[in-house]
C-alpha cells in the first residue's frame, strides 16, 4: 500500500496565519496510474497553453479555477481512496501552540496510522511518502515518530500480532517535482482547505464520495 501525504495551510497562531491546517492522504496500491494521469495532463495543459511551460510540475497554487477542476476530475477517476485530517487552529489547546513540531508530526502521522493500519496484514508493506520539505533533522524526527506510533498502536492500543510488520513500514521524503502521486495529493489537500478556509466546497464536491477516512481536531 502507498500513501501519499501533503498539507494545506500553516500551524502558526498570528492574526495572519490560517484559521485551518489540512493533512490530505491519498491511498492507492499501485502509484502507476496516478503518475500516467498526471504526466499526461501536464502535458497537455502546457500544449493548449492553458499551464505555463516554466512550470515542470502541476501545483494547487499556481493553477486557475478551470485547471484544478480538470485534475480533480481526473484523479477521481483512479482507483485511489482519500483522507483527511482537519485541524480546527481556535481547538488547539495553548501547550500545543509552544510546541509547533509535536503539533504538526501528530496531526499528520497519528490519524492516517490509526485509519489504515487496520486494513494491513503481516504479510503487506506500507510506504508512507511526503513531500521533502523538512530538514533533514526533522524528517528523521518524523520518521521515528511514524514508526513509534504504528508500534504503540498495534502493539498498546490495540494488542493486535497480525497486523503489518513495523519492518515492512517505510516513511520516504521525496521531491514533488519528481513525483505525480505527490502533486496529485497537493490538489486534495488545497481543494479541502478552500472547502474549510474560505467556506466553498466548489472542488472539494469533485471528489467528495472517493473520501473514506474523515478527521476533524477537535469538535
Amino acid at each position: 500500500m502507498y500513501v501519499y501525504i501533503d498539507e494545506s495551510g500553516d500551524l502558526g497562531f498570528s492574526e495572519k496565519s490560517s484559521r485551518f491546517f489540512i493533512v490530505a492522504y491519498m491511498i492507492l496500491d499501485h502509484p502507476f496510474e496516478i503518475s500516467k494521469v498526471m504526466k499526461r495532463l501536464l502535458k497537455k495543459l502546457h500544449e493548449r497553453k492553458e499551464y505555463a511551460r516554466r512550470c515542470n510540475e502541476l501545483k494547487y497554487s499556481n493553477s486557475k479555477h478551470a485547471v484544478r477542476q480538470i485534475v480533480l476530475e481526473k484523479i477521481c477517476k483512479c482507483n485511489i481512496k482519500i483522507g483527511f485530517v482537519v485541524l480546527d487552529k481556535a481547538k488547539v489547546k495553548p501547550e500545543l501552540k509552544e510546541k509547533p513540531t509535536l503539533l504538526y508530526n501528530y496531526v499528520i502521522v497519528n490519524h492516517v496510522m490509526k485509519n489504515i493500519l487496520p486494513e494491513l496484514t503481516s504479510s503487506d508493506k506500507l510506504y508512507i511518502i511526503v513531500d521533502k520539505s523538512l530538514r533533514r533533522i526533522n524528517e528523521e524526527a518524523f520518521n521515528k515518530y511514524a514508526i513509534n506510533k504504528a508500534s504503540w498502536l498495534m502493539t498498546i492500543q490495540w494488542r493486535q500480532t497480525e497486523q503489518i510488520k513495523l519492518s515492512n513500514i517505510e516513511v520516504r521524503h521525496e521531491n514533488s517535482q519528481r513525483n505525480p502521486c505527490l502533486q496529485a495529493v497537493d490538489f486534495l489537500a488545497g481543494a479541502c482547505f478552500h472547502k474549510y478556509e474560505h467556506d466553498n466546497d466548489c472542488y472539494y464536491k469533485i471528489f467528495e464520495d472517493k473520501v473514506t477516512h474523515f478527521n476533524y481536531l477537535w469538535k
